[in-house]
């Protein structure tokens, strides 16, 4: 278990960021960050992944606060009663996205009913979307207590038309059992962020160099508690019945048909008994889905066998109420004004009579059971009778009920034609005792094939029924499938995103691969080229250290003070030009100054000194200039 550590505080250390919050959720501590963790709920994800991680905040965070990227804060009674599990389903999801909302800005029974409505439109064969939910459900804002202007707290659900009981009847009890859930793997954060284009300040999508829209990476609904949800009005978020579609208005009205045909409940004292009106009837109150009960479901199993256990007694009494509507068409049907046919079989001369039959209907009510049975009325009266033993016309009856069946039929009006009538004054008794037993035993016979008929078309409508079931079974398990696929094209979509960014990355590794080998090459050329030239800086200096360590006996000669010794071949080069230069002008000097004494020295001679020159020199009495060595 992974903790946060800090001081203990009672106060939100996030500062004036949440001062929109109402005071509540600001100041109420995690029990956990004050026990360590004890009695902490730690199953919060479908076995047997290990995606996420229940961690205990410490005590300066609040379940309001923002944590660490990717994880966000959640109630325990969530995954302790209400059976959520990570990673949410899709319509789970939706509702939050929708909302604006991260899940523990919630109340928890509008966490509750999220969950019931999925696992109820998953029982009935459709799929939960986002307009046929806020349809049913509108939203309210809980009131901050004191005097909190502008400040929010959670965010609850109201049933437009009540189908589902409260899974809390008091709001206390989890505002403290809070903890973050952290997420460990890339699997966890796919599950709460997707990859989408980036959007500049305008909301156009971000281009990249390459042409291709930069994706940047978003959560799937909000983790944090966020104000923008209360910028909009409540109503904005309700669907209103123009906006569903023929499909989801068929849909829930099938939910409140559903739900409407639970037996009404009794109402009961706290020591079990059940509580009784004036007249010894007991009191009752309609039935709703039970959400507390079904979200303790922890398989399919269950929750099928808690709607069917909600739903027995109603279906039942539907099919009590058709068999009955078939047998009252039956008896109507039968019914006639014709007169009977001479040559007609006996069948067609049952028919025939007038009869007025008037039934009611005692089974539409759902409390029969608990109805105090109708009193005996007499069938007929002792004055009433005439002397022919027979009934007057204007006689009132009761039928016997119909077998198996008590309370069927409450009343009935018999009516007997005057055509009747004269056959039957004219008849004596033993013609009418006769009569009246070929009538009862035809009346038997009759009930007789009814019972068998009846018996072997409630074996078929048995079976019918279990195929319905088994329909719908398989009608929900392909809607779960539908939704199934939906979320693994969802997840290969990014994976396929994935993939594509992955293999753009292999490439262009390959190619910085390609262009490092490259450069190492040539960095090794230059590393060569560099070893060579050093090597040659030594030789030279080699060289030149041994030349100038130990000269020869020449050098000595010619430099006997060394002050040649250090220098180049170009300083020498230079420094015999240097002498040369100054050896002709000490030469051309020396022949102008001699030249000058002759003339001094020989005022009286006129000297010729035209074409003399300190580079000629006489030869033979002659004048010669030096010779030029040529190239």
């Amino acid at each position: 278990m992974v903790e946060e550590q800090a001081p203990a505080s009672t106060s939100n250390v996030d500062g004036d960021e949440y001062e929109w919050v109402a005071d509540e959720p600001r100041t109420t501590v995690s029990r956990f960050s004050l026990n360590g963790g004890d009695r902490m709920f730690r199953t919060i994800q479908r076995p047997p992944i290990d995606d996420w991680k229940a961690c205990i905040p410490n005590t300066s965070r609040r379940i309001c606060s923002k944590y660490q990227w990717g994880s966000f804060p959640m109630y325990q009674i969530a995954f302790e009663h209400m059976g959520y599990k990570l990673p949410f389903s899709d319509f789970e999801v939706a509702v939050f996205r929708y909302l604006h909302l991260t899940p523990s800005q919630l109340h928890p029974n509008s966490l509750a009913f999220i969950r019931a409505f999925e696992m109820t439109a998953a029982y009935l064969g459709f799929l939960p979307t986002i307009p046929l939910f806020f349809h049913a459900f509108h939203l309210q804002w809980s009131k901050p207590k004191g005097n909190a202007a502008n400040k929010f707290g959670w965010v609850s659900l109201k049933q437009s038309v009540k189908l589902f009981e409260m899974f809390l009847e008091s709001v206390r009890g989890f505002k403290d059992s809070y903890f973050f859930i952290k997420p460990l793997n890339s699997v966890s954060w796919q599950s709460i962020i997707y990859w989408g284009p980036a959007k500049d300040a305008t909301g156009a999508p971000l281009i990249g160099p390459d042409g291709r829209p930069i994706l940047d990476d978003y959560s799937r609904f909000p983790l944090s508690w966020r104000k923008s949800h209360y910028l909009k009005p409540a109503n904005d978020f309700i669907y209103s019945t123009e906006e569903l579609t023929v499909e989801e208005l068929s849909n829930y009205e099938q939910m409140k048909v559903f739900v409407g045909s639970f037996p009404r409940k009794t109402y009961e004292e706290e020591e079990g008994n059940v509580v009784l009106d004036e007249s010894g009837v007991p009191l009752t109150k309609k039935s709703f889905i039970d959400t507390r009960r079904l979200l303790a479901c922890k398989s399919a199993a269950e929750m099928e066998a808690c709607f069917r256990e909600m739903s027995s007694i109603a279906a039942k009494l539907r099919k009590s109420k058709a068999a009955k509507e078939k047998r009252q068409a039956a008896v109507l049907g039968s019914s006639s004004t014709a007169a009977p046919s001479p040559g007609g079989s006996d069948m067609d001369n049952a028919r025939g009579g007038t009869v007025v039959v008037d039934l009611d209907d005692t089974v539409a009510n759902t409390n029969a059971d608990n109805q105090p049975r109708p009193s005996k009325v007499a069938r007929v009266g002792e004055g009433e009778a005439s002397a022919t033993g027979l009934t007057p016309p204007s006689s009132k009856f009761m039928l016997p009920p119909a077998i198996e069946i008590p309370g069927l039929v409450k009343k009935s009006s018999v009516s007997i034609s005057d055509a009747e009538k004269a056959i039957m004054d004219d008849m004596g008794p033993e013609a009418l005792k006769n009569e009246l037993i070929d009538v009862m035993v035809s009346a038997f016979k009759l009930m007789e094939i009814s019972s068998y008929l009846n018996g072997r078309e409630c074996k078929y409508l048995a079976e019918r029924d279990s195929a319905k079931e088994e329909a719908a079974l398989l009608r929900q398990s392909l809607e779960q499938a539908k939704v199934n696929h939906a979320a693994y094209r969802e997840k290969y979509k990014l994976q396929a995103g994935l993939v594509t960014q992955l293999t753009e990355k292999e490439q262009e590794a390959a190619r910085l691969t390609t262009e490092k080998e490259k450069l190492e090459g040539q960095v090794g050329d230059l590393m060569a080229e560099k070893e060579t030239l050093e090597g040659k800086v030594k030789a030279l200096e080699s060289r030149f250290g041994s030349s100038s360590a130990a000269p020869d006996s020449d050098e000595l000669v010619v430099d006997p003070n060394g002050e040649y010794r250090g220098f180049t071949r170009a300083a020498l080069v230079s420094r015999i030009f240097e002498l040369e230069a100054q050896q002709l002008d000490a030469a051309k000097s020396s022949f102008d100054n001699a030249v000058a004494q002759l003339m001094v020295l020989n005022p009286s001679v006129d000297l010729v000194v035209e074409g003399a020159s300190e580079l000629k020199e006489v030869q033979d009495g002659v004048i010669v200039s030096p010779a030029v060595e040529e190239d």
